[in-house]
C-alpha cells in the first residue's frame, strides 16, 4: 500500500511496510538492531546509536488510553459524501482522539469512533486496530475493552 493511502498522508519509501501492514490489518514498530532502541512510529534510522539496522515488529496493541481529546475539525477525506462507518457522524460532530500506552516506550495514537469523549476516562482499557475507510484510505481506531 502506499502511504498516500494513509489517512496521516505521510509518503516515506523507507517505511512503506508500515502501510504495507495497516493494509493487512497489523500494526508495526521498528527496533534498532544494534542497541535494541524501539521505535513507534516506525524510523528507519536509529536516533541513539545513528544506525540505519532497524528490524519490524508487529506492536501489541491492547493497553491503557493515557490521553485523549476531541477534534472539532476533521480531516477532509473523513467527509466522505457517503458517510460509513465507524464515522457516520463525523461531519457533524467532534471525533475524539487518543494516545494508547501498549508497551514501554510504545503508544498508538488512534480515532475513538462510536464512543463520547465524556465517557472515556484515562485509564481505560483499550485495542488499536487500522481500519480501512471508503475512499481506501487507512486509519487507526482505538475501541474499548470489555
Amino acid at each position: 500500500m502506499d502511504f498516500k493511502k494513509f489517512s496521516l498522508m505521510i509518503n516515506e519509501i523507507k517505511v512503506a511496510t508500515f502501510a504495507d501492514s495497516l493494509a493487512q490489518g497489523r500494526i508495526m514498530a521498528t527496533r534498532c538492531k544494534k542497541c535494541n532502541c524501539e521505535y513507534y512510529p516506525p524510523q528507519s534510522d536509529c536516533s541513539q546509536c545513528l544506525s540505519q539496522e532497524m528490524d519490524w515488529f508487529e506492536c501489541p496493541t491492547e493497553g491503557k488510553l493515557v490521553s485523549f481529546t476531541q477534534i472539532m475539525v476533521l480531516p477532509e477525506h473523513f467527509a466522505l459524501p457517503e458517510l460509513s462507518v465507524p464515522f457516520a457522524k463525523a461531519t457533524l460532530t467532534p471525533s475524539p482522539v487518543g494516545l494508547l500506552d501498549v508497551k514501554e516506550g510504545i503508544r498508538i495514537m488512534g480515532w475513538i469512533p462510536r464512543t463520547s469523549a465524556n465517557d472515556l476516562k484515562v485509564g481505560d482499557r483499550m485495542k488499536a486496530s487500522p481500519q480501512a475507510l471508503d475512499d481506501g484510505r487507512v486509519t487507526i481506531i482505538l475501541e474499548m475493552i470489555e
